[in-house]
């Protein structure tokens, strides 16, 4: 039996200090004061719960979505723009850090930042081995409109083999897409992770999506995201029939975890009908082999792309929010 212990963090979300929050009327846009007094800070609440989750003996955990909280700065594409800075900086800090507690614990970490590659800032997923080496890597590709405005979007669907078995990564929004989660099912994914700043379109559908894709996709699903009281978002573990194993309730700075069994097989009873007249009970396998892709094709022709809002509008929309005309 391939027995794991898996985990998702639930850190609270520090204030920004007015010093540092683009929307404040206080602002410096001092790149080396907000990297002091508000990304580092944030990054060590993370930090600091990947070492909780060591210390509990898991095999693999998995951050919230923007650990350092660089996104807040991507709305700001005025002149004194330090998102791309930003994120540069703290990928390079989180990064080194969270190699060294995968290493210190003997722990697969899947870490959730924005990083510069190739020219270009992805909102990535970064999965660390027991020896703190990066073995995959994931870069979100259902980016909500404002992400559009400084990130790009990934372009490739991967699993990953790693020692216990094959793992797949969703990064918040990509979850609202059904196709993403058939593909990585179909690709065999046997745990999908969610590092995760939302919930759903709204609060009461989050926790029935997630179930859904859950039990759809066949795979379990650990999902990691920020503290919220008396709201949905709570971070967990679900199996592949869509059930709760585990919940971080509304508790602030918690790992939930639960062991799982990889073998564990998703059947029906031996007597019930569906199995007799198919003659297989594993829906793993069965389900596959019952899809008729070939009434599917809408679903991959072209579509009008999602356009991304030009600079005067981005300037207008940033004034809106400062001024509390928009609101997240």
């Amino acid at each position: 039996m391939r027995k794991i212990n898996v985990g998702a963090i639930q850190h609270a979300t520090l204030p920004i200090p007015d010093r540092c929050n683009c929307l404040s009327e206080k602002y410096t846009a001092d790149a080396d004061y907000i990297m002091g007094h508000n990304i580092l800070r944030q990054s060590e609440v993370t930090l600091g719960l990947l070492e909780k989750a060591g210390e509990m003996g898991l095999d693999i955990v998995t951050t919230g979505e923007d650990i350092c909280a660089a996104s807040p700065y991507i709305i700001d594409t005025s002149e004194r723009n330090l998102f791309p800075e930003l994120a540069g900086r703290s990928a390079a800090f989180v990064g080194e850090r969270t190699s060294g507690i995968a290493e210190k614990y003997h722990m697969y970490v899947v870490a959730c930042y924005m990083k510069p590659r190739g020219g270009k800032i992805y909102n990535t997923a970064t999965i660390f081995d027991r020896k703190g080496g990066i073995v995959g890597e994931y870069r979100k590709t259902h980016l909500p409109p404002d992400e559009k405005w400084q990130v790009a979007e990934g372009e490739s669907v991967e699993v990953f083999d790693l020692e216990f078995g094959r793992v797949g990564v969703e990064i918040c929004y990509d979850m609202m897409f059904p196709e993403l989660s058939g593909v990585l099912s179909l690709k065999g994914a046997e745990i999908v992770f969610h590092p995760t700043a939302g919930y759903g379109w709204y609060d009461s559908i989050g926790e029935a999506t997630l179930r859904a894709r859950a039990n759809d996709g066949s795979f379990y699903l650990v999902t990691a995201k920020n503290y919220v009281f008396n709201s949905a978002g709570r971070s967990g573990v679900i199996d592949f029939w869509g059930q709760i194993l585990a919940d971080a309730g509304f508790y602030k700075n918690v790992v939930a975890a639960k062991e799982i069994d990889l073998d564990f097989p998703k059947t029906q009873p031996e007597w019930h009908y569906q199995t007799g007249m198919s003659g297989e009970p594993d829906l793993r396998k069965r389900k596959p082999g019952e899809r008729r892709p070939g009434l599917y094709s809408p679903l991959c022709e072209n579509t009008e792309r999602g356009k991304i809002t030009s600079p005067e509008k981005q300037r207008e929309i940033f004034q809106n929010v400062r001024d509390g005309i928009f609101h997240w």
